[in-house]
C-alpha cells in the first residue's frame, strides 16, 4: 500500500491518500468565491487527492462574515463552479457542515443573536452566556443540517462531513465539559449522542448513497473531566450503529485546550498518532483520516504503510507548499518548503478577521493575483545586503527570475535573527526555515559573501542595477520608542542588559532576574522562555494589563501561559512602570492605582524593548534602485520579512506596483 494508491470512500474514488482537512481561510463570504477555487485548484495540480472545504454553516444563527452558509440556495451555483474546477484538476472535494454553538459570536453578519449550546454555559472562546437549546431549537438545527447536505450534493461536492469536533455544537452535546443536561439529550452516552445521531441520520436520509457521508470527531479530549480515547471510540461505535458512516476524520481537544485544535510548534509533530492508530484498529472497514499522524512530511507514506490511517492529512504543509504532493512523489525536483508551525500567517491572520496567508508562502490565497513569474528577458545585477530571512528569500526569488544576484552578510553565518528564534524552547521548528532558505540559496546560483560588511561607497562602486537592504534589527541600547514605554521619565542610561545580550549568555545573569517588557509580542515571550530555561527565578514587569498581550492571534496563548505557569520560578507584575533602578532592586509604580513597590534581591534586570531597525548610512542613492525590506524597514515578524521579499520579485518583474 502506498500514498499514491486510490481509495474508495463510500461511493467516491479518491485518486491518492494525501489530503487537506477543513481549515478556515476567509476567502469567501456567504458563498464560495473564485479566490477559494483558485486556492484548491493550485493544490490539486500540486498532487493533493482530497480536500474538505469548511466551515460551512447550517443555520443563520451560526453565520460568520468571511465564511460560507451551506443553507443558502444560492450556494449551489457557487459550489458547482468550485467543485467542477477541483474535479477538472484531478482531485475530490468534500464539504464540512457545522455550527459553532457556544463558540459563535453574539453579533452575526446581520445583527445581534442568541448563542446556542447544550447547556447554559460561558463560552470558552467568547465568555458569552449561551442559551440552552430546547426541543424546537434541536429540530430546527437538525433540519438545517439535512437541507445543507442536499444543497451540498447539488453543488457537486463528493461528500459531506458532519462536524462533531473542536468544541463546536455537536461536540458540545457529546462532551461532559459542555453538556450538563438532565433530559434525554444529556447524561450517559446514549443521551449525549442523541442529537448528533439525529443529525447524522437526517443527513444520510437527505443524500442517501449519492455522496460520501462522514464525521469529524475528536479522538481524545485531553482533559481530566472530558472524554478519553477509549470513551470516544465507544461514541464512534454508537454513532456508526445509528447510520452508515463512510469515513472518520479525526481531531483532538476543544476550546478548553485550543492548542490541541490548532497545534503550534511546541506540540509534537505526530501529536495524535497513537489515538489515530487506535481508532483505525477499531474501525478497519471504513476510511480513517490521519491528522497529526505523520512524524514528518517526508514520512507521510509510512502512515499508510504502517496501517495507522487510510488518508494522511497534511493541511498546513500544503498551505506552505502547494506542490508537496508532486515533490513527495518525485515528480518535482524542487525541495519541500516546510511549514514551521508558528501559526502566524494562517491562524494568526484568520483570528483577526483577515484572509489566511502563510509565513513561508505569502502567495497562499493570492494564486489569482500572483501567478507564476516568467524568467526575465532583461537580466539585472542586484546586491542583497543582509543574510536573514528577508535577504535570503529576496536573493532566491530574484535569482530564480534570471537576475545576477550577490548576497553580502557581515556575519560568518546566514540566518540572522532566525538563529536566535530557533533557540527558543518550543520554536525549534524555525530551523526548518533556515535549512530551506540555505538549500534554496545554494541551488539558485546566488554569490554569497560571508563576513562582508557593506557601505554606501562599496555599493556605489559595484555598479549594480539594484540594492536590497535587508539589514535586520537589533535590541536597542536604550529604547527605540519616542514616547511611552515601561519607564517613568524615560529609559535610564544604564542598570539593565539588553535582550540579545541576555539570551547570548543567560547563565551569566544570576539566579533571580527581572525582565522589563515594553514589547509584549512573541519576540518578548521568546526571550522570556529562553531565559526561564536557564534561570531559577524570572519576574516579568510590564506596563501592559497582561503579560505578552500581542501573543494570542495564533491560538497559542493558552499553551504559552500553561508553559509559563509550569515553571516554578516564573512571576509577573502587570500594569507596572519602572520608576528607578538601584543596586539589585527596581522601584515600580502601578499604572492604575499609583501604588509604589520595590523589587529587591535582583541579580540583573533585562530590558525587552521593541527592536530597532539597522540602517545603512547614506545608501539611499547607492544604486538606481534601492529597496529596504523586512526588519530594516520596520521590525516585525518573519511573515513580513518573507512577504516583502516575494513582493519585491513581483515588482521587479513588473507584476506588482513598485513600493520603494
Amino acid at each position: 500500500m502506498t500514498l499514491w494508491e486510490p481509495l474508495r470512500i463510500g461511493p467516491v474514488d479518491v485518486p491518492n491518500r494525501l489530503m487537506q482537512t477543513a481549515h478556515s481561510k476567509q476567502y469567501s463570504d456567504r458563498v464560495e468565491s473564485p479566490r477559494e477555487t483558485a486556492y484548491y485548484v493550485r493544490r490539486a495540480r500540486g498532487g493533493c487527492g482530497l480536500f474538505v472545504a469548511g466551515n460551512h454553516f447550517v443555520h443563520p444563527s451560526g453565520s460568520i462574515r468571511g465564511f460560507e452558509d451551506a443553507f443558502r440556495p444560492e450556494s449551489v451555483a457557487a459550489n458547482r463552479a468550485m467543485t467542477d474546477a477541483v474535479h477538472e484538476a484531478g482531485a475530490r472535494i468534500f464539504v464540512q457542515l457545522n455550527h459553532h454553538g457556544a463558540q459563535a459570536q453574539g453579533d452575526g453578519p446581520d445583527g445581534p443573536r442568541a448563542v446556542y449550546a447544550p447547556s447554559r454555559i460561558l463560552s470558552p472562546s467568547t465568555a458569552i452566556a449561551a442559551r440552552e437549546m430546547d426541543a424546537a431549537d434541536i429540530l430546527s438545527f437538525t433540519a438545517g443540517w439535512a437541507r445543507s447536505a442536499e444543497l451540498a450534493r447539488d453543488g457537486g461536492f463528493d461528500g459531506v462531513e458532519v462536524h462533531m469536533a473542536h468544541g463546536y455544537l455537536l461536540h458540545q452535546f457529546l462532551s461532559p465539559l459542555y453538556n450538563a443536561r438532565t433530559d434525554e439529550y444529556g447524561g450517559d452516552l446514549e443521551g449525549r449522542t442523541r442529537f448528533p445521531r439525529e443529525v447524522l441520520r437526517a443527513v444520510r436520509a437527505a443524500v442517501g448513497d449519492d455522496i460520501a457521508v462522514g464525521i469529524r470527531i475528536v479522538a481524545d479530549e485531553f482533559h481530566p473531566q472530558g472524554m478519553d480515547a477509549a470513551h470516544l471510540r465507544a461514541v464512534i461505535e454508537r454513532l456508526r450503529a445509528e447510520a452508515p458512516i463512510d469515513f472518520l476524520d479525526l481531531a483532538a481537544g476543544g476550546y478548553h485546550n485550543v492548542h490541541y485544535v490548532f497545534p503550534s510548534s511546541p506540540m509534537p509533530v505526530a501529536w495524535l498518532r497513537d489515538q489515530v492508530a487506535a481508532v483505525k484498529a477499531a474501525n478497519p472497514d471504513i476510511a480513517v483520516f490521519g491528522v497529526g499522524a505523520a512524524r514528518s512530511v517526508e514520512e507521510a507514506e509510512e502512515v499508510i504503510d504502517a496501517g495507522i490511517a487510510d488518508m494522511v492529512a497534511l493541511t498546513r504543509a500544503q498551505i506552505a507548499d502547494p506542490d508537496l504532493g508532486r515533490k513527495l512523489r518525485g515528480a518535482d525536483g524542487g525541495g519541500i518548503r516546510h511549514c514551521i508551525r508558528l501559526n502566524q500567517g494562517c491562524l494568526g491572520r484568520g483570528s483577526r478577521g483577515l484572509p489566511m496567508s502563510c509565513t513561508v508562502n505569502p502567495l497562499a490565497g493570492r494564486e489569482g493575483e500572483r501567478p507564476e513569474r516568467p524568467r526575465t528577458s532583461s537580466p539585472q545585477r542586484w546586491i542583497v545586503v543582509g543574510g536573514g530571512p528577508a535577504g535570503m528569500r529576496a536573493a532566491v526569488e530574484l535569482a530564480a527570475d534570471g537576475h545576477a544576484v550577490e548576497l553580502w552578510e557581515q556575519a560568518d553565518v546566514l540566518g540572522g535573527q532566525l538563529r536566535l528564534a530557533r533557540q527558543v524552547p518550543g520554536r525549534e521548528s524555525v530551523g526548518l526555515l533556515i535549512d530551506d532558505l540555505g538549500r534554496d540559496l545554494a541551488a539558485s546560483g546566488v554569490t554569497v559573501s560571508l563576513g562582508r560588511r557593506a557601505t554606501a561607497a562599496t555599493l556605489r562602486d559595484s555598479g549594480v542595477d539594484g540594492v536590497v537592504l535587508a539589514t535586520g534589527a537589533i535590541a536597542p541600547a536604550t529604547t527605540s520608542l519616542a514616547l511611552g514605554g515601561a519607564y517613568e521619565g524615560g529609559m535610564p542610561l544604564g542598570g539593565f542588559i539588553d535582550a540579545f545580550a541576555a539570551v547570548a549568555d543567560p547563565a551569566g545573569l544570576g539566579r533571580r532576574i527581572a525582565v522589563v517588557d515594553a514589547d509584549g509580542t512573541a519576540y518578548a515571550s521568546g526571550i522570556v522562555l529562553t531565559l526561564l530555561a536557564a534561570i531559577g527565578e524570572v519576574e516579568v514587569i510590564t506596563p501592559f494589563e497582561t503579560v505578552f498581550p500581542h501573543v494570542g492571534a495564533g491560538y497559542d496563548r493558552p499553551l504559552l501561559l500553561e508553559r509559563l505557569g509550569a515553571h516554578v520560578g516564573f512571576r509577573r507584575r502587570v500594569s507596572q512602570r519602572v520608576v528607578r533602578l538601584g543596586e539589585g532592586e527596581a522601584t515600580l509604580r502601578d499604572t492604575v492605582t499609583g501604588e509604589e513597590a520595590v523589587l529587591t534581591g535582583l541579580d540583573a534586570v533585562v530590558a525587552i524593548e521593541p527592536r530597532q531597525a539597522v540602517a545603512l548610512a547614506d545608501a539611499r542613492d547607492a544604486a538606481p534602485r534601492v529597496v529596504t525590506i523586512g526588519d530594516a524597514l520596520s521590525p516585525r515578524t518573519i511573515d513580513a520579512a518573507i512577504f516583502e521579499a516575494v513582493e519585491l520579485a513581483y515588482e521587479v518583474a513588473g507584476m506588482a506596483a513598485p513600493r520603494g
